[in-house]
């Protein structure tokens, strides 16, 4: 049997040694284990306490922890503070694009006609969601009177198709295709199909944004407000369809 390995007696000057030359050690312990701060001050408080007595003049000591509990204080600070502005831009923009929706549903209501609703769509989305353009586009296939009249723009599906695949949305940098569908150059595009529940034509249309800069849209953009807007066009759209029949 092999003989036992010798025992090494650590002391509490090892302890004290190892935690000096180990600053960040100590740091992650500290923010990782609360409760050996606790005991660290509990028993610093008995120490201290302790150390009238004659046989303990010697090894009374107290621990002051107060730089490292500031500099982790410190630390937090900072890290709730850029967490705070994090936050304050996130739901500054967020009410930017409410804001922005908001002022499109009014143009689309107010909209008295299919001429007015494609005109607010070309016309006054750019300025309300600074893009360089904004269209509405229908599939040729379902080309019905008046829709070039009213200034829908018309592409055979193919050429939507090559963009957009068979997705309901596409958001990043122009390809070769999209740039045929462009009247004016953009950064980036993004084109959302109108929802295929509504009935045709209305199914068959995409709207076209524009994006004035490369970040306008990228593809982990959040879709929901430009899926919202899609779903508001659409709606606009086949209400002024049905009152023009």
């Amino acid at each position: 049997m092999a003989p036992d390995k010798p025992r090494i007696d650590i002391t509490a000057n090892d302890i004290a040694t190892f935690l000096q030359a180990a600053p960040q050690q100590l740091a992650d312990l500290l923010a990782a284990d609360p409760a050996f701060l606790e005991t660290c001050l509990l028993a610093a408080g008995k120490t201290a306490a302790d150390s009238s007595a004659p046989n303990h003049e010697k090894l009374g000591k107290i621990v002051d922890l107060t730089p490292a509990l500031a500099a982790k204080a410190r630390q937090e600070a900072r890290r709730l503070t850029q967490t705070n502005q994090s936050l304050l831009h996130v739901a500054a923009e967020n009410m930017l694009s409410w804001t922005r929706l908001h002022h499109a549903t009014l143009g689309l209501l107010a909209s008295p006609d299919l001429n007015g609703l494609v005109q607010v769509i070309t016309t006054e989305f750019p300025i309300i969601f600074d893009l360089t353009e904004c269209q509405l586009i229908i599939e040729s296939e379902s080309y019905f009177d008046g829709a070039a009249t009213a200034g829908l723009v018309i592409h055979a599906t193919d050429s939507i198709t090559k963009v957009i695949s068979h997705r309901g949305l596409y958001l990043g940098a122009p390809s070769k295709a999209a740039h045929d569908l462009l009247v004016k150059p953009a950064k980036s595009l993004a084109m959302i199909r109108l929802p295929d529940r509504l009935p045709s034509p209305v199914s068959s249309c995409v709207l076209l944004l524009g994006g004035k800069t490369s970040t306008s849209f990228q593809p982990d953009l959040g879709s929901d407000l430009l899926i919202l807007l899609a779903e508001l066009v659409g709606v606009a759209l086949a209400a002024q369809l049905d009152k023009a029949d």
